[in-house]
């Protein structure tokens, strides 16, 4: 199920270098006592603290140029998943969760076959496996076209979804229809995917371990949320997650709704949702 991944050490707002369509500029009158330095695209790169030493003005903007340099060396992108990359779903999702919260290949497979439009992967462009990588996660990756056979993309952070009835994320929600592949309606029936359902049920939000802490959760569902949004497919996005990641989706814009009756990999989640602007509470 969605796990947040985000650094406790990570600051609040995180430049969005995966997504252009997500970027925010940070704009400041220096009234806070800070300015804001930005680079050739307009968006925030450091932070410089005017009442800081000398010395401490070049060590934020080193580390400010350090984890732009991190990013840049990602040569990261977002891009729809398909079925096509299963293997590398499945690698990430075993990298990522413990065995009893772990979507099977069964359901990559089905969700990545009759939706794959609600499912979105970010990418690493790469020459060499880096030591951090696992041989499966590298293994399994392609390379970006047929120009670059010695380069590929590798799955770094992804979201996996369906579309549910119900405001909430389900059991029936995370199941898979039976007889899906053989069905002229594999969407048909109370359980798995409902093409004509308004709220978008998130079974899978995760970042490589290695990649965790540098904002790309943030980064992946920000797009996510914007692409989703702007389709005007549904009305919310909802996931179940623990107690102690509520207050990080809520920083992304979730509202809790409670304690769920879901009962995958042991229950005890809680439920939360986004609304769209145009379908909000009030609207």
């Amino acid at each position: 199920m969605p796990r947040d991944l985000f650094s406790s050490e990570q600051p609040e707002e995180e430049a969005l270098v995966a997504s252009p369509e997500s970027q925010t500029p940070r704009a400041s009158d220096g009234s806070d006592g800070t300015s804001n330095a930005t680079g050739e695209n307009g968006y925030n790169e450091f932070t410089i603290h005017r009442d800081e030493t000398r010395q401490g003005n070049v060590l934020h903007l080193r580390n400010g140029r350090a984890k732009e340099k991190q990013m840049n060396d990602l040569h990261p992108y977002v891009q729809t998943l398909s079925i096509s990359n299963v293997e590398d779903c499945v690698a990430l999702e075993n990298a990522v969760f413990p065995e009893h919260e772990r979507c099977s290949r069964e359901k990559f497979i089905y969700r990545l076959s009759v939706c794959p439009e609600l499912c979105l992967g970010l990418f690493s462009t790469r020459s060499s496996p880096p030591t951090s990588y696992t041989a499966s996660i590298y293994d399994s990756a392609h390379p970006p076209d047929s120009a670059t056979p010695n380069l590929k993309s590798v799955l770094i952070a992804m979201v996996i979804a369906t579309k549910v009835d119900a405001p909430t994320v389900t059991d029936e929600a995370m199941d898979i229809s039976q007889g899906w592949q053989n069905s002229t309606s594999p969407t048909s029936g109370t359980h798995g995917h409902q093409e004509h359902g308004r709220t978008i049920a998130i079974h899978s939000l995760g970042v490589l371990p290695a990649y965790q802490g540098q904002g790309l959760a943030k980064t992946i569902m920000k797009s996510y949320e914007q692409r989703m949004e702007t389709s005007g497919i549904a009305d919310r996005i909802a996931l179940l997650a623990h107690d102690h990641l509520v207050k990080m989706y809520e920083g992304l814009g979730f509202e809790n709704r409670g304690k769920s009756n879901a009962k995958f990999g042991g229950g005890g989640w809680n439920a939360l949702t986004y609304e769209f602007a145009e379908h909000g509470p009030g609207s």
